[in-house]
Parts: C-alpha cells; structure tokens; sequence
C-alpha cells in the first residue's frame, strides 16, 4: 500500500471499529447463551432454538460487516493489488484446507487406535 492508502484504509477502520466491535460482542453473548442453554440441567427445546436462530442472525450480522469494511478497503486497492489480494486469498485458503485435511487424518488415526 502507498502511504496514502494506508491512511485510507486506517480511515475505514477506524470509521467502522465501533460497529465492528458491537457485531463481535454481540456474537460472542449469543453464543454463550447457547452454551449456557444447551448446557441447563433442564433441556428446554424452545429456548435453544430461539437463541440459536439469534446466533445466526448476529453471525449474519458480524458477515455484513466483514463485508461492508472489506468492500470499502477494496475500493482503495489498485487492479494490481486487488490481483495480488485474490493470489494471496487462495493461498491462504488452500492452507487451511490443507490443515483441515490433516487435523481429520489425525483424528482418523487416533479413532483407529481406540478401536483396536
């Protein structure tokens, strides 16, 4: 990044930090309250469903966010560094593919063992 679009791109993220951090703490209380009421001694069917529909609906907005601020600092990038972005995205994806593939291979491994 230029020195000015560094500058920018602080802008948006600073411009978007109290949204952003609102969707995240919000995210994080729903979802221990999932925990919270899957974890009652009393399993309450209906409760767990509503809070599990307000997981998902603060997931989805925690999403629209990542996705607002992603769009905005998009917008600062060159056609350059939007390609390098993309290269750098795919590479960092097929890492973590990667790792998925070997934590499951582990986990096949270690299940093996148990039975026998």
């Amino acid at each position: 990044l230029t020195d000015t679009q560094y500058e920018q791109v602080r802008g948006v993220m600073e411009q978007n930090r109290e949204a952003t951090q609102a969707a995240g703490a919000r995210l994080r209380e729903v979802r221990q309250a999932l925990h919270d009421a899957v974890g009652a001694d009393v399993a309450n069917e209906g409760a767990i469903r509503a809070v599990a529909a307000e997981l998902a609906n603060a997931e989805g907005d925690v999403a629209v966010q990542r996705a607002f601020v992603r769009s905005q600092v998009w917008q600062l990038l060159t056609p350059d560094q939007q390609a390098t972005a993309r290269e750098l995205e795919a590479e960092m994806k097929q890492r973590m593919e990667q790792r998925r593939g070997r934590r499951a291979e582990r986990g096949e491994r270690r299940e093996r063992r148990r039975q026998g």
